[in-house]
């Protein structure tokens, strides 16, 4: 028999025998003979979950708990009275997933790990299902942690170290080998980065390679990450799948309802611990931690830009590159930025689902109805550290801030000319190649700035007005001299 047809056996043999045990535990026959799924009794788990095992079980733990926590993790502050639990935690730190799936590249730490994953991804079988959401899975206790987590808002598992808890293990582990072991055993050939999990290595290998596998099939978009092209589709298709119980509000993926739902219960879990601020998101946190520090880790490497977040930095290399990944499938404009895209959808649809309580405006952008907001209440919230100067905007203040500073760090690649502002030196550039980008409607008339064409548009707007105001007094005055004849 050859090596193939071994595993093959092998792996079949896994996945019976991980569905006869989930059978065995939840099938149970009706009156009439017809077999129907049981909800999962998820209190008994609980119960088992929290030690409310049989009698051996328990006193047997209790001696151990009476000899005290023998077993030390040399790297972190985890303690155990386990040599077994001793074993599986230090594969956190040293990176080791001795137990293999024979059909894929999944590895795990745990054998019951990998008998999950078997079942799940090869053999199709979900028989345990939430009765909130529709969530199936081929583990029942992963089911009790989706439950906990994601509808009772639960974070059960807590770091020994710090105040950080998780919803799940596995991102408990992984901040333990980030924060506190520094262990990072997945390094790139190519270059200094190196990671806590594989998974993370393949997508920045993906930087060098050039490689992106998810295409989409309406437009030219393609990425590295599978949940990037979901995210991507949901501008084609529109569809919402998740829904707020308490407003109208829908998104297109989960996290960013879960995000929504902090705006419900004020949550703001992401706490600076030099001053009052927290945040809804770690990415807002690590932006407000680079006014303490000063820290910019991530540099342009084509001009003098750095920046606090590397999103910021990705945004930034659009102007280098001019590569507009966000594409619409009505016509051919394309963008940089996925709220330019929204922005210019409206043109298509129509649809400004965000109103102003106080007035008539409504817009396509939440953050366009938070800025108009401002001219209400007279609000300014960011202000100047060395003047009185405060703004509506975070653009406006840092082009004040210029005149503190004399800052120009944009400059032109032909000539001497530098600038405080991206914008103006794009704009500088058209003197070098010629383009008028903003081209008017009625004649010919081009212009480099929006501005000078709003402005000549409205010259033909007065020159009609003129033009209906004296057709209308040639009109009056031949009714007049009609009736007097």
């Amino acid at each position: 028999m050859s090596e193939k047809s071994c595993c093959e056996d092998r792996d079949q043999e896994l996945i019976d025998a991980a569905i006869d045990e989930n059978q065995e535990e939840h099938k149970s026959e009706t009156e009439d003979g017809e077999t129907k799924q049981q909800d999962v009794k998820l209190e008994s788990i609980q119960q088992r979950r929290e030690g409310k095992r049989a009698a051996p079980k328990a006193k047997k733990r209790k001696d151990l708990a009476a000899r005290g926590k023998r077993h030390k993790c040399p790297q972190c502050g985890y303690q155990t009275d386990m040599k077994s639990a001793m074993t599986k935690h230090l594969r956190i730190h040293t990176g080791e997933r001795p137990h293999r799936c024979q059909h894929c590249e999944y590895t795990a730490v745990q054998s019951q790990c990998l008998k999950r994953h078997v079942m799940a991804k090869h053999s199709g079988v979900r028989p345990y299902v939430c009765g909130h959401c529709g969530y199936a899975t081929a583990d029942k206790y992963v089911l009790l942690s989706h439950v906990r987590t994601i509808h009772g808002g639960e974070k059960p598992y807590q770091c020994a170290i710090c105040d950080y808890s998780a919803a799940k293990k596995c991102n408990l582990e992984s901040h333990i080998m980030a924060k506190h072991s520094n262990h990072r055993p997945h390094k790139c050939t190519e270059c200094d980065f190196s990671s806590v999990s594989k998974k993370n290595l393949k997508f920045h290998m993906a930087n060098h390679t050039g490689e992106k596998p998810y295409k989409c099939k309406i437009c030219d978009y393609s990425t590295i990450q599978k949940q990037h092209l979901k995210q991507h589709m949901a501008i084609h298709t529109g569809e919402k799948p998740y829904k707020c119980k308490i407003c109208d509000y829908s998104a297109a993926e989960q996290c960013n309802l879960k995000r929504h739902m902090l705006k419900h219960t004020g949550s703001k879990p992401y706490k600076c611990n030099k001053c009052d601020y927290s945040a809804t998101q770690m990415s807002h946190l690590k932006l407000h931690m680079s006014k303490h520090t000063g820290e910019k880790p991530f540099k342009c490497d084509q001009c003098d830009y750095s920046a606090a977040v590397k999103s910021s930095l990705k945004l930034h290399m659009t102007t280098h590159t001019g590569e507009k990944a966000y594409k619409c499938g009505l016509c051919d404009y394309s963008a940089s930025q996925m709220p330019h895209l929204k922005l210019h959808m409206v043109k298509h649809t129509g649809e400004r689902p965000f109103k102003c309580h106080v007035c008539d405006y409504s817009t396509a952008i939440k953050s366009a109805l938070r800025q108009h907001m401002y001219k209400h209440t007279g609000e300014k919230p960011y202000k100047c550290g060395i003047c009185a100067h405060s703004a509506t905007r975070m653009s406006h203040l840092k082009r004040h801030m210029v005149t503190h500073t004399g800052e120009k760090p944009y400059k032109c690649d032909v000539c001497d000319f530098a600038a405080a502002e991206m914008s103006d030196l794009k704009q500088h550039k058209f003197k070098h190649t010629g383009i008028r980008p903003y081209k008017c409607e009625l004649c010919d008339y081009s212009a480099t700035r929006l501005y000078n064409l709003k402005r000549h548009v409205e010259r033909h707007a007065a020159r009609k007005r003129k033009h209906n105001n004296s057709a209308t007094k040639k009109t009056k005055s031949k009714q007049r001299t009609d009736t007097h004849k």
